[in-house]
Order: C-alpha cells, then structure tokens, then sequence
C-alpha cells in the first residue's frame, strides 16, 4: 500500500511538471498575438481581442478562464483595454470581458467563478426593457480598477465603473457594484462594509 502510494505520489509529481512545462512551452507561442503576455494561462476556455490584453510577470491565469477584451457590438466600436499586474493568481473558470478597461494590479488572489465586467446589456431603462438583452447596446457605467493586493473570494461579480482599493478583501458570493475603500472587508449583494481594517 505504502509502495503504491509512492508511485503514485511520484507520477502525479512528474505529471504536473509536465502539464507546467507544457503551457509555458504554449504561452511562449502564443505571446506575440497579445500586447503583452509575460505571465502563463493554462488551458484557456475563451480568449477574444488578446491584442487588448496585459499580462505581467509571474502572474497566473488557471484553467477555463474567458477573457474576453470587444471591440465592437452590431454597430458599437470599442477600444478596449485588459491589464493585468505581476504576481497575481486568478482562479479557475474566472471570466473578465471589456468593452472600455479594466486593470487588475499586482499580487491579487481570486477565488474560482469570478465574474469582471465593464457593461451590460443595456441600462436598465424602461424603453430598453421590451428590448430584447441581446439587441439592447452595450452600456459601460465606467472603468473596473481592482488594486494591488486585493483578496476576491469564490464566485464574487465585480460590475462596471467599481474601483477596489488596495488590500480590501471582497467575500465569497458577493457582487460589487459600488466602488470599495482600500484595506476593508466587503461582502453581501449588494456589497457592502463588514470591517475596516486598521493598524494596531
């Protein structure tokens, strides 16, 4: 038993560099189609506009990720901007779409599931109402800007024209929709002040 959980340990152990090795071999052939790609993304589900999208270095974009920067809609045009920083983990299945800009600094850690937008499907407005969402024009309230150092839990949305300061902490599930101070915890839908984070 104990022989075969060594083998085991072992294969798993090579079977990860491997893999490793394999999408930095990927991300070095892809990188000249994106503006700038110094980071790794392995196993991507969806990539759209990679010529709008930064990635630093040692930074982290796990598997099925979509990131998607538009440059159009029917008859919008767009100039889009995704920027990512250096050192920052972004978890499995994570989606980030951009019609404007959206920047996320160094050193932020996510969660699985999360959602980053800059619009939606129209604004909400009784006339667009008996629209249907998929005609309705893209409405983008603002810039998505997430600091340096920020945590953002499992499945949490972050909506158009939200600003998070430096090392807040967004909770598991929450959805943002208001801008969030530097150093506090936030959490609920919509998101709101838990705790603010203080020196002793």
């Amino acid at each position: 038993m104990i022989e075969k959980l060594f083998y085991k340990n072992i294969f798993s152990t090579i079977r990860g560099k491997f893999y490793w090795h394999y999408w930095q071999i990927y991300n070095k052939f892809v990188a000249r189609s994106f503006k700038k790609l110094d980071g790794v993304i392995i196993s991507p589900n969806q990539l759209a506009g990679v010529d709008c999208i930064s990635i630093g270095k040692g930074t982290t974009v796990n598997s099925n990720a979509i990131l998607t920067a538009w440059t159009g809609y029917r008859d919008q045009k767009f100039s889009p901007s995704i920027t990512i920083g250096e050192n920052t983990i972004l978890g499995e299945n994570i989606h980030i779409t951009a019609c404007q800009s959206i920047t996320i600094g160094s050193n932020v850690l996510t969660g699985r599931y999360v959602f980053i937008s800059d619009n939606s499907h129209g604004d909400c407005s009784f006339e667009q109402l008996d629209v249907p969402p998929v005609e309705r024009p893209l409405y983008i309230k603002g810039p998505v800007v997430i600091e340096d150092n920020v945590w953002i839990g499992e499945r949490v949305c972050i909506l158009s024209g939200v600003h998070i300061g430096k090392g807040a902490v967004i909770a598991a599930n929450a959805v943002v929709t208001k801008d969030v101070p530097a150093n506090t915890v936030v959490g609920g839908v919509p998101a709101k002040i838990i705790k603010e984070i203080k020196k002793n």
